[in-house]
């Protein structure tokens, strides 16, 4: 089995034909089961400056945006999974999709809101990825992440993808250490990945 890289294995998505925004009913229940009503009753991007770490080919970026968000910045490692999204968010002008790493994204007070969902599994250095976030939430600035339990490899077909876990308990740790309140913490429907909802 050939071990490709983050970006490598979601270029190769990509190249697969694989984008979530375009998934029938039953793989839309699947990726409910990471975030779902739980995830997004958590939100409230109604007039926010919103950050969506991970954005992928935009997924739930085209929830958020449905809802009435001020603006929205996208970022993703791989450019070919933004050409997706940049098409199918296409009819929002309230958009930017920027192509970084969060470990090397910093936007000062900028941020009302920010997000991600099956992103921090593929973060070595969550620390540097969750100061960056605080930094970049204006004052009383909310930051939503969903987190599951994972294996140390990902396998898909014939290729597996370097992992990097973490328990929950030490998620709390470092959004306390940060300086991130922790306003709530709470299962997805499904009872397979967590919800944990920190305020600046």
């Amino acid at each position: 089995m050939k071990i490709v890289s983050t970006q490598e294995h979601y270029e190769l998505l990509i190249d697969e034909g694989n984008d979530p925004v375009q998934d029938p009913p039953q793989l839309q229940s699947y990726m409910n089961r990471w975030d779902g009503p739980t995830f997004f009753n958590k939100l409230n991007p109604n007039n926010c400056m919103v950050l969506d770490i991970g954005i992928g080919t935009g997924r739930i970026a085209k929830t958020v945006l449905l809802t009435g968000c001020q603006f929205l910045v996208g970022i993703d490692i791989s450019p070919k999974t933004l050409d997706r999204a940049r098409t199918n968010l296409s009819s929002y002008p309230n958009l930017e999709l920027v192509n970084t790493d969060v470990n090397n994204f910093i936007r000062p007070n900028t941020f009302d809101l920010a997000y991600s969902v099956l992103t921090f599994l593929h973060i070595e250095d969550k620390e540097k990825a969750l100061s960056n976030i605080y930094k970049s939430l204006k004052n009383n600035g909310s930051f939503v992440l969903s987190v599951s339990e994972d294996n140390e490899w990902f396998e898909c077909g014939d290729r597996k993808v370097k992992l990097y876990p973490i328990g929950l308990e030490e998620y709390i740790r470092l959004f306390q250490s940060i300086g991130f309140q922790i306003e709530s913490i709470q299962e997805t429907e499904s009872k397979y990945a967590t919800i944990i909802k920190g305020k600046k």
